[in-house]
């Protein structure tokens, strides 16, 4: 959250994401984060990206897909403590230069259990 560079959806990653695929080809983000996440729709908002759907509740949403609906160990950790799971899908446009969002977002203040803690 701290260091801009290492966003997943950062202007640095956004770069070697779409230098990867193809134009128009689609990003998904599925995150327990809320920074994150509003990160993410400030970074595509601030870049004109075209948002295919989006939920602050994907368990809970209309969205019918069978692999996101496979939930990982953190998943379930976050949903056992009363988060939610976050899902956005955008289109990357290609190369091109990225710029970053001016904003201020509150931090997550809670932080994941190893696989081998005890909740």
């Amino acid at each position: 959250m701290k260091k801009v560079n290492k966003r997943l959806t950062g202007t640095h990653f956004m770069g070697k994401y779409c230098k990867i695929i193809h134009d128009k080809g689609i990003i998904h983000l599925k995150t327990d984060s809320n920074f994150l996440f509003t990160y993410t729709r400030a970074m595509i908002a601030e870049n004109k990206l075209d948002v295919l759907f989006e939920t602050d509740d994907l368990y809970h949403s209309d969205l019918q897909d069978d692999i996101l609906e496979i939930q990982t160990f953190y998943e379930q950790q976050w949903r056992e403590r009363g988060l939610s799971i976050k899902f956005i899908k955008f289109t990357c446009p290609g190369e091109r230069h990225w710029v970053e969002p001016d904003v201020e977002i509150e931090k997550d203040d809670y932080r994941s259990f190893g696989r081998n803690a005890r909740i």
